[in-house]
């Protein structure tokens, strides 16, 4: 098998998990703060599951609604993705061969190879996102990377590339020819780092000063 890492818009996305257990709560724990719509099913929805939910549902930008009740088959259609995370074996695999005949992308819970995408360990700061995956073959070490990779993310990191963003309309609008506008941003991410690792702030103003500065530099 070979698993491609895409970065998928979910803001709005419906995201059905079978399976109201800690397994459920993680889940939910990860997908939340991406914006979309979950619905948990599951006889017995632990009180864990409806806890991180409604903690996370503050501030998250998706959001969540549990259905206590049994899971019919039917409640996949339309589904975006699905999580079969029961304790049953034999419904997984069920909820798996449907998902697979209908073209639903599916996890499930502890059984590889009836996935078709897995979970990956996530660092995240603002809009900084890294996604680490071993395929489902371990994911104790793609969570011992995802550790080493936090602690190696100097503080504010998130803050600077929102600042980033923020001036890239202004440089693309100065710079028509794509190797002009990599050189800008180059420079302006080595001074953005230089001055964090200073302890300076840096605000948009100051970044659009400085790159009229340079290209008015370059052009005497």
């Amino acid at each position: 098998m070979g698993y491609f890492p895409f970065f998928v818009e979910l803001e709005g996305k419906r995201g059905v998990i079978v399976g109201g257990g800690t397994v459920a709560a993680r889940k939910v724990e990860k997908l939340l703060a991406f914006g979309p719509k979950l619905t948990v099913i599951a006889p017995d929805i632990e009180a864990c599951v409806r806890t991180q939910g409604e903690l996370l549902q503050k501030d998250a930008a998706g959001s969540l609604r549990f259905e206590e009740r049994a899971f019919r088959m039917e409640d996949l259609d339309d589904a975006d993705f699905v999580i079969a995370a029961t304790d049953d074996t034999v419904l997984n695999g069920e909820i798996a061969n449907h998902c697979r005949e209908s073209c639903i992308p599916v996890n499930v819970a502890d059984d590889r190879e009836k996935c078709t995408f897995f979970f990956p360990a996530l660092v995240r700061e603002g809009p900084l996102t890294v996604g680490i995956s071993t395929d489902g073959k371990s994911p104790l070490a793609a969570s011992w990377v995802r550790r080493e990779i936090a602690g190696m993310l100097p503080e504010s990191i998130g803050e600077i590339i929102d600042l980033l963003g923020q001036i890239r309309p202004a440089v693309m609008a100065l710079e028509a020819e794509e190797s002009d506008r990599k050189k800008w941003f180059e420079r302006l991410f080595i001074y953005c780092m230089e001055r964090l690792d200073r302890g300076q702030e840096i605000t948009e103003k100051e970044l659009t000063k400085l790159v009229e500065a340079w290209r008015h530099k370059e052009n005497e």
